[in-house]
């Protein structure tokens, strides 16, 4: 019966180390597949290549017009802003997702105020329901009334859980006066 006990020990503790080995084989070639992408992706921000915000980041896209939108090669918001700076290229994004043009053309407001550094989907969605069509006309815009207006706006309609303090605003509004003119002025 011992003789029974041990070789049964022999034989689990060959077990436990042959899987040990081949556990830290396949972890090591995964952790090799892991550090070759972050690699990848170092080198890729490196040389500014970058593939942008992911278009479903513009609140009201979601995963099904994103489908739509990916389809088309439309992949990031800053795709879908080029797009937008054309009628022809509003009326092609429109047939993808056979959507209006007023939504689209608010996809492309919201993608033209996500250009300034820290205003993300759900800020830049505040900013149009404010009354913000652009980049340029944030410009334009003082910082106390324009937080007025989001408080107002937040209160209605609850869009954001936190609202941009005044140095953030003032440092969006500082920004949107370097930054060019994409979209067309349609006031």
């Amino acid at each position: 019966m011992a003789y029974l006990i041990e070789q049964i020990f022999w034989y689990l503790l060959a077990g436990f180390v042959l899987g040990a080995v081949i556990g830290w084989i396949v972890a090591g070639q995964g952790a090799k597949k892991k550090i070759a992408e972050l690699e990848a992706k170092l080198t890729e921000l490196a040389a500014g290549k970058d593939k942008g915000t992911p278009v479903e980041t513009i609140e009201g896209i979601g995963t099904g017009f994103g489908q739509r939108l990916r389809a088309d090669g439309i992949d990031t918001t800053e795709k879908l802003l080029d797009a937008c700076t054309t009628d022809g290229g509003v009326a092609s994004v429109c047939k993808c997702v056979d959507l209006d043009e007023d939504t689209v053309r608010n996809w492309g407001t919201m993608a033209d105020l996500m250009r300034i550094n820290g205003l993300g989907g759900q800020w830049a969605e505040l900013m149009w329901r404010a009354g913000v069509r652009s980049v340029q006309d944030l410009a334009t815009k003082d910082v106390e009334p324009l937080r007025a207006k989001f408080r107002e706006v937040n209160e209605a309609e609850h869009r954001v859980a936190e609202l941009p303090g005044e140095k953030r605003v003032t440092k969006f509004i500082e920004q949107a006066k370097s930054l060019e003119s994409v979209l067309p002025d349609r006031q």
